[in-house]
């Protein structure tokens, strides 16, 4: 479900929950409309925009109360974190020029992602995973909430992490030769021939598929857990692309799609440390 925040409940919520917070207000849950609100008031406070979209995401939700220490709450589950992918909108909204209230425009609702961000809706406080703050603010998060590893072979908790401190993707985690085909064949087709009736792509995405085919086509494609001195060592397998940019840069392209094998440590108290990756294949 998605919605949209305009400017003037972005600046409600900012004013409501820094009241409440100043005067130690005992407060009701936040609603799924508040949530939202503070959502996109943390993008807000640093891209700063008339209006936001929303798209909550019960999924990761569910697996947030399931790896909680204490998953109850009285007699009921907590389930008082909600997840939002927050992007850019289109909307009307009224600005002053010249001392006059203006109606004014946002017309470009292609602009900007700005990725997932969490809100606790008993605490008021959000939590957003972006850029190379992905990891500590997860690292937080996960310390707030109480989440721990839910075994030996972390599964669920792996993949949180994953979508939290690397991007909600299929491509973190490549388990089959057709999987990898299908992000990479994406990728190319979204880097060279973004528009329809476009099949550049096509020759390019040929050309280095049979050449990663000749080189890695017997290669078995598993995520691993290995119990450490520590926790448990994870590796997996993922794809990175194109770097893709919206509105699409010309040529020459960024980056050069890649084949890797993560590794990642997963402590017992829910702390996560990155492991050197090594590269499986690499050619542009």
């Amino acid at each position: 479900m998605s919605a949209r925040i305009t400017h003037s409940a972005i600046a409600t919520a900012f004013l409501l929950f820094g009241l409440q917070a100043a005067v130690g207000q005992a407060t009701p849950w936040l609603t799924d409309e508040q949530a939202r609100e503070l959502a996109a008031a943390a993008i807000n406070s640093v891209h700063p925009a008339p209006c936001f979209s929303t798209y909550r995401n019960e999924n990761l939700e569910d697996s947030v109360i399931t790896l909680r220490w204490n998953p109850l709450v009285g007699n009921h589950f907590n389930n008082s974190v909600y997840f939002y992918r927050v992007a850019s909108d289109v909307c009307y909204y009224v600005a002053e020029k010249d001392g006059k209230p203006v109606r004014m425009a946002q017309v470009s609702s292609d602009c900007c992602e700005y990725g997932l961000v969490a809100v606790d809706r008993i605490s008021s406080k959000s939590y957003w995973f972006h850029g190379d703050k992905a990891a500590d603010i997860f690292k937080e998060f996960a310390q707030d909430e109480q989440i721990r590893p839910d075994s030996s072979e972390p599964t669920l908790f792996t993949s949180l992490y994953r979508d939290l401190v690397w991007g909600e993707s299929s491509a973190n985690e490549i388990r089959g030769l057709g999987q990898l085909r299908d992000a990479v064949q994406q990728n190319f087709q979204s880097a060279y021939s973004p528009y329809d009736g476009d099949i550049v792509w096509q020759r390019k995405f040929d050309r280095w598929w049979r050449k990663f085919l000749s080189h890695k086509s017997e290669l078995k494609f598993e995520t691993t857990y290995e119990r450490a001195s520590y926790g448990t060592t994870v590796r997996g397998y993922a794809f990175n692309g194109f770097a893709l940019t919206i509105p699409r840069s010309g040529p020459p392209l960024k980056g050069t799609p890649t084949l890797f094998q993560w590794a990642i440590l997963i402590k017992s108290d829910g702390t996560v440390e990155r492991l050197p990756s090594k590269t499986v294949y690499s050619a542009p």
